[in-house]
């Protein structure tokens, strides 16, 4: 073999293996790319980790809208439970208050810890109410209130003497407009409830069927 055929055996050598080598670089650029770009679309659909995320933060939503689906009812049991109570009496019925709902809330969950029958002295009339277990219903909150009737002596306009009246008197007050209440259960145990009126009844030596007062003839009749 000539030097030249050496030659040329040396440069083709020098030439495939560089052909080799670019082919391989060419490979490993092209998997890093789809890599790459694998990576970009596993953050734009989100990883399994965000999925679960979003999907815990939409159990949240739903378990605040069947918390607040169950105050609703609660308002209107309240609510109709109290207008029924009036209506016996002929007395104009209540509106719910979003006010004064906020009101009895916020008194409701600062009594929560020890669950005290106490007032919170606010500008509003106000009605309590505390049992030992917590399945009692707003109706039969406000019907242990009206069952005072037996005390009261509308001619008297007073109660009888030792007893209370003034949780009824409140309920069938007629001048009392707009109603809010609310119904938490104690860390304790059992359960309270507040509803607050507006205006306020129960002044001294006034009827809670107006001035003069127009007794219906059901105040008359022991409740049942």
């Amino acid at each position: 073999m000539g030097l030249v055929q050496i030659f040329l055996a040396i440069i083709l050598s020098i030439f495939l293996l560089i052909l080799g080598v670019s082919a391989q670089q060419q490979t490993e650029n092209t998997q890093q790319i789809d890599s790459i770009a694998a990576n970009k679309e596993l953050r734009g659909h989100g990883s399994a980790e965000n999925v679960h995320s979003i999907t815990k933060h939409h159990d949240k939503g739903n378990g605040h809208h069947a918390m607040k689906k169950k105050h609703h009812s609660f308002s209107k049991q309240f609510l109709s439970a109290h207008n029924k109570i009036r209506k016996m009496y002929d007395e104009p019925p209540l509106r719910w208050n979003k006010k004064l709902a906020r009101y009895a809330r916020r008194w409701a969950v600062k009594r929560a810890f020890d669950c005290r029958m106490v007032h919170s002295y606010g500008p509003y009339g106000e009605n309590l109410f505390w049992a030992k277990h917590d399945h009692w219903t707003p109706s039969e909150a406000v019907k242990s209130w009206v069952e005072e009737k037996k005390y009261y002596d509308p001619w008297k306009k007073a109660c009888a003497q030792g007893h209370m009246c003034g949780h009824y008197t409140q309920v069938v007050w007629r001048e009392t407009k707009r109603v809010g209440c609310a119904r938490i259960k104690c860390k304790n145990g059992g359960l309270y409830v507040i509803c607050v009126y507006d205006p306020p009844g129960n002044y001294v030596n006034e009827s809670p069927f107006g001035n003069p007062p127009r007794i219906p003839e059901f105040a008359l009749i022991p409740f049942p």
